[in-house]
């Protein structure tokens, strides 16, 4: 993991949205370095926006456009995605603190996305189409990834100690590249594991 951790306390003079909800058809404030808490943003086109500096807290997306928006340096916390597309986006730099990232995404597009260096231990991926998106150097010990499709995602130097890949496909993850011990996982994409230690299954 990337280290060391920052605990970033939101000026005063920040902006701060709270308890707001935003549908497509609203205007949406600047949400670069804002504090934003409580919020539900439904059907908004959000893709391409920057998300620098700011910080999430306890919101909702839902059904939301959100391809290649810009995370640096965000913070993330009890954050869910709903049906949102998330094509592209470098979740990598997203800024490191002492609470950790905590996001629920479920049945979000995460095609390309990038993950690097993060602990997600927090995290949940639900029924998500993540085609050809990478996971770096995380932390996903104990992380439900139940019914995603993960065809051609990389999983590289990644801790998936115990996570639950039960009903996901489409996945070749090396225990050779990975920690896989207590990995549940179901067939038939089991037998990918066995492939990669060359271990025949007959019958």
């Amino acid at each position: 993991m990337r280290g060391p951790y920052t605990r970033r306390v939101p000026a005063p003079d920040r902006p701060r949205i709270e308890d707001a909800s935003f549908t497509g058809e609203d205007a949406l404030p600047p949400l670069e370095g804002a504090v934003v808490s409580g919020c539900t943003f439904r059907d908004c086109d959000l893709s391409g926006v920057s998300l620098r500096g700011a910080h999430l807290n306890a919101c909702v997306f839902e059904q939301c456009e959100l391809t290649v928006i810009d995370p640096t340096d965000a913070l993330m916390h009890r954050t869910t995605f709903r049906d949102c597309r998330m094509t592209g986006v470098r979740f990598g730099d997203l800024l490191r603190d002492a609470v950790g990232t905590s996001i629920t995404f479920e049945n979000c597009d995460l095609s390309l996305a990038s993950f690097r260096e993060l602990d997600l231990r927090e995290c949940a991926f639900r029924a998500c189409l993540a085609r050809e998106a990478e996971f770096v150097a995380c932390d996903l010990r104990g992380v439900d990834l139940t019914d995603c499709d993960l065809e051609r995602a990389s999983f590289r130097g990644t801790d998936l100690r115990e996570a639950d890949l039960r009903r996901a496909r489409n996945y070749a993850i090396s225990p050779r590249d990975n920690q896989v011990a207590g990995m549940r996982v179901t067939l038939p994409e089991a037998l990918n594991l066995l492939s990669a230690l060359r271990v025949r299954v007959d019958g």
